[in-house]
C-alpha cells in the first residue's frame, strides 16, 4: 500500500528534477523570465514536501506556508510563459497571509481541519485560475499543448474542491486526511505537475521557435535596408558630385581666361574652388560615415603595409613630401576585410596629424606584425586635451583645441566604425614629447 512518506519522496525527487531542468533552460534563455518563476517555484515545492516528510507539529507552518508560495511561484511563471503579466506582489501576499492563518489556527481551540482545507482550496484554486484564464485566451501556443494544460488544471482544480467538499460533508480529520487518500491525492499532484512541465516544455518550445522566425525575417529585412541603403548612398555621391565638379572646373577655366591684373576676381574664383573643394571633403566624410556603419560583407586579404605605402604616396601631393616617415615591415602585414575601407580609416589618421601639425614636422606610422597588426601614427601637434579623451571618436566631436582648423567632427569617428566593424580596437592618447598618438589593432589573417 502507498504510504504518505513515499509519496512524498517521490513527488519531492520529481520537482527537484522540474526544479533543475526549468533553471538550466532560463540560464540559456534568460529573456525567457518565466522560466525563473518556473525554477523557483519547483524548488520551493521540494522544500515543502521536504518539511512534511518529518510531519513535526513545529514544521506544519513552514511547509504550508512553502506550498504555497511554490504554487503561486509556478503559476506566475506560467502566466509569464503565455504572455500574461505577472503578479508576484500578489503571490507574496499570499504567502505572508498563509503563515499567518497556520499561526493562528495552531494557536486557536477545537478542530481547525475544516477551515484549514477550505482556505488551502481557495487559495491554490485562485492561484490556479490565472494561467487557465491565460490558456483559454491564448492563441500562440501549440494546441496539443494548449489543450493538455487547459485540461489538467481543469482536472487539478475539481480534485481540489471536490476535496474540499468531502471535508464540509464529513470534518474528521480521521477522513479528510487519511493515509488511505492523502497518498494518491499527492500522486495525483505529482502527475499534474509532470502534465503541466511538459506543456510548459512545450509552450517555450513554441516561444523560441516564434522568436527564431521573427529574428530570421528582421536579419532579411535589415540586409534588404542595407543593400537600398548602400544604393541610395552611390546615387547620392554621384548626383552632389556631379555639379560640384561643374562649379570646380567653371572656376577653374575662368581662372585661365581671366586677366591676371584683376586680383579681386582672381581671389574670389580661389574662395570658390577652395569652398568647393571643402563641401566635397564634408560630402566624402558624411557618405564614408554611412557606408561605415554598414556591415563589412568584404573578408579579402589587405596588405596594410602597402596600404600605408600608396597613402604615403597619396598625401605627399597635398602636404610636404617627406613629413610621413614609415617604419614597415618586409613581409606582407595581412588582415581579412575591406581594402577601402581599411585604407579609409589609415588615410583619415595619417590626414589628422599632418593636418594638426605644424608645418614641417614629421608624421610616424608604424606597422608591427604578431598575434595581431598593430598601426601607430604619432605627431607633434596640437594632441588632445586629456579631460576630452574618452570622447574622442564619437560622431561629430571636435576638441576645444581643434576648433581653429576647418573640420566636420567625422574623420575619427569614421575611423573607429571601420575598426570595430573589423573586430578590431583603436585608441587614441598623448605622445610623451607632445602630440597625438592613434593605434589600431586588427586581429591578423595568418592567425
Amino acid at each position: 500500500m502507498l504510504d504518505i512518506a513515499t509519496s512524498m519522496v517521490f513527488v519531492g525527487v520529481l520537482t527537484a528534477s522540474n526544479c533543475i531542468a526549468a533553471f538550466l533552460m532560463w540560464r540559456a534563455y534568460r529573456e525567457l523570465h518565466g522560466l525563473a518563476s518556473v525554477s523557483a517555484g519547483c524548488l520551493a515545492l521540494t522544500a515543502a514536501f521536504a518539511l512534511m516528510v518529518f510531519r513535526d507539529p513545529h514544521l506544519i507552518t513552514a511547509g504550508n506556508t512553502a506550498m504555497t508560495l511554490a504554487i503561486g511561484l509556478v503559476t506566475d511563471g506560467m502566466v509569464e510563459l503565455l504572455g500574461g503579466r505577472s503578479r508576484r506582489g500578489w503571490v507574496l501576499g499570499m504567502t505572508v497571509f498563509t503563515a499567518l492563518f497556520w499561526e493562528l489556527v495552531q494557536w486557536g481551540d477545537g478542530d481547525s481541519t475544516l477551515i484549514r482545507v477550505l482556505v488551502a482550496t481557495v487559495i491554490y484554486v485562485g492561484f490556479y485560475s490565472r494561467p487557465l484564464v491565460e490558456a483559454i485566451g491564448s492563441r500562440d501556443q501549440i494546441s496539443g499543448a494548449r489543450t493538455c494544460l487547459i485540461l489538467t488544471l481543469i482536472g487539478h482544480m475539481a480534485v481540489l474542491v471536490a476535496r474540499a467538499m468531502a471535508a464540509v460533508v464529513n470534518p474528521d480529520p480521521s477522513f479528510v486526511l487519511s493515509p488511505r487518500f492523502l497518498p494518491w491525492f499527492q500522486l495525483e499532484g505529482a502527475v499534474v505537475m509532470m502534465l503541466t512541465f511538459f506543456s510548459i516544455m512545450f509552450m517555450v518550445g513554441a516561444q523560441l521557435s516564434a522568436t527564431l522566425r521573427q529574428r530570421t525575417l528582421s536579419l532579411a529585412a535589415e540586409r534588404r535596408m542595407h543593400a537600398q541603403l548602400r544604393q541610395f548612398l552611390g546615387m547620392l555621391g554621384h548626383e552632389l558630385r556631379t555639379p560640384l565638379a561643374i562649379i570646380d572646373r567653371s572656376a577653374e577655366m575662368s581662372l585661365e581666361l581671366l586677366d591676371p591684373t584683376q586680383p579681386l576676381v582672381t581671389r574670389r574664383l580661389d574662395t570658390i574652388r577652395a569652398t568647393v573643394d571643402r563641401l566635397r571633403g564634408m560630402m566624402d566624410n558624411l557618405l564614408m560615415a554611412e557606408r561605415a556603419e554598414l556591415e563589412v560583407s568584404d573578408a579579402d586579404l589587405v596588405d596594410l603595409a602597402r596600404i600605408v605605402r600608396d597613402l604615403m604616396r597619396l598625401l605627399a601631393q597635398k602636404y610636404e613630401d617627406g613629413r610621413i616617415i614609415a617604419a614597415l615591415p618586409e613581409t606582407p602585414a595581412q588582415v581579412r576585410g575591406n581594402r577601402e575601407m581599411l585604407a579609409t580609416a589609415i588615410g583619415n589618421l595619417l590626414d589628422n596629424a599632418l593636418k594638426y601639425s605644424p608645418a614641417g614636422q614629421p608624421v610616424h606610422i608604424t606597422v608591427q606584425q604578431g598575434s595581431s597588426i598593430t598601426i601607430t601614427v604619432e605627431d607633434r601637434g596640437i594632441g588632445f586635451p586629456s579631460h576630452q579623451l574618452p570622447q574622442v571618436g564619437q560622431r561629430f566631436f571636435r576638441a576645444d583645441n581643434a576648433r581653429t582648423v576647418q573640420g566636420t567632427g567625422l574623420g575619427l569617428s569614421i575611423v573607429k566604425t571601420i575598426v570595430d566593424k573589423h573586430s578590431g580596437l583603436v585608441t587614441f592618447g598623448n605622445a610623451t614629447n607632445g602630440g597625438a598618438v592613434a593605434t589600431i589593432m586588427l586581429p591578423s589573417a595568418q592567425r
